[in-house]
């Protein structure tokens, strides 16, 4: 039988994150009132806690969430902590029910077609509708590189890194290219280490975040995005970076390996990279093959010392722990299924896991208003007499 002391509600969302709550907001609007549970102790957390630096890759317009935009007076790129802050004030302007502090150990499906999700303090919650949203940068991964545990220096994972302040004078090496690590190298310079190298292991597409200092990217991205020609849009993209930013290859970086609209997930955004690594402030390397006592030996056998290590090396979404759902999740641990759509295990949903040219945020939006109609008509299903 189901427990008798679970909370009832019609919809849990599991993560308060940009996607959960615009999942939340765009129910609301709809007249259905989700639980919305989180692991953190206040909202937008994830986001006040990051780097210093950071600001949103992609502008204010198209960046913010179902029925309640940005505020116009947030700078076009809204920083870290202005966005965090905006997140606290959706919650409150929709009138979000959220339960901080309560992460989430399982979810399964239960008894009479209903969810069950479980706290780690074991509460629960019985709902007819589940909808996942705890995103794709759950848990912090660092490579188990062979000698590290006898590495003397100090290993940082990207989410712990707060400033290069904290490194000056430094030698430095950050592993890993994405928009996290090349963003982490110019700040490391800026701050004043003494030296800052970055690991390289697949060379990534590298966009200005505005073409020509004028358009800024993530246009293109909307403008091309629905357009059925991913691969010869990447390969017009590549002469437009070509012009933009010039030959890489003098400077260590070579031809892109990927496409962002086949690979269907954002370029690296460059917001100084690309000027510290020609003015010589940035040394690429390629991948670590092993570390040393102080050091790193590289895959192409040269060996370095480091006083610390930078891990811009990504995360796992951690659904192979939560979801007792067979074939929910592949093996890389990201949903099997399209965020916003229905599934083929009836209530279940996810949110804010597909990554595109046009932003993660832009994409969570739309797919929030998509997904709260859908809602709709799943508990409007089930609540008609057959």
């Amino acid at each position: 039988m189901p427990p008798t002391d679970a909370h009832r509600p019609q919809v849990v969302i599991v993560g308060a994150g940009a996607a959960g709550l615009s999942a939340g907001g765009a129910l609301m609007r709809l007249g259905i009132e989700p639980t919305i549970l989180d692991k953190d102790d206040r909202i937008g957390g994830s986001w006040a806690r990051r780097y210093e630096r950071l600001r949103l890759h992609t502008i204010r317009r198209f960046s913010g969430l179902a029925h309640h935009p940005i505020p116009r007076s947030y700078p076009r790129y809204v920083p870290k902590d202005q966005f965090a802050d905006y997140l606290e004030q959706y919650a409150e302007a929709l009138q979000l029910r959220v339960e901080l502090s309560r992460p989430v150990r399982r979810v399964r499906a239960g008894e009479d077609g209903l969810w069950e999700t479980v706290s780690e303090q074991e509460e629960r919650w019985l709902a007819p509708v589940v909808i996942i949203a705890s995103g794709n940068y759950n848990e912090p991964v660092v490579p188990r590189w062979p000698g590290l545990d006898d590495y003397a220096g100090r290993v940082v994972h990207s989410r712990d890194y707060a400033s290069g302040r904290d490194f000056a004078g430094a030698d430095v090496l950050v592993v890993g290219i994405g928009n996290s690590g090349a963003e982490i190298a110019a700040d490391l310079v800026e701050q004043g280490a003494s030296r800052v190298a970055i690991a390289v292991r697949t060379n990534p597409p590298i966009m200005p975040r505005d073409l020509f200092g004028v358009v800024p990217v993530q246009l293109l991205g909307l403008a091309l995005t629905p357009v059925p020609a991913a691969t010869l849009i990447d390969r017009a993209g590549a002469v437009t970076r070509r012009v933009a930013i010039g030959d890489l290859s003098r400077y260590g970086l070579g031809k892109a390996e990927w496409g962002p609209f086949t690979a269907r997930r954002p370029p690296v955004i460059d917001v100084g990279f690309l000027k510290e690594l020609k003015r010589g402030g940035i040394e690429v390397r390629p991948a670590p093959a092993r570390f040393t006592t102080d050091g790193v030996v590289f895959a192409d056998g040269r060996e370095e010392s480091f006083a610390a290590v930078i891990a811009a090396t990504g995360y796992e979404t951690g659904l192979r722990r939560l979801l007792e759902v067979p074939d929910a999740v592949r093996p890389d641990g990201r949903p099997r299924f399209r965020s916003g759509r229905p599934t083929p295990h009836a209530g279940l949903y996810f949110i804010g896991f597909d990554e595109t040219t046009r932003g993660v945020l832009f994409e969570a939006r739309r797919d929030s208003l998509r997904l709260a109609r859908d809602v709709r008509r799943y508990l409007e299903t089930r609540s008609t007499p057959t």
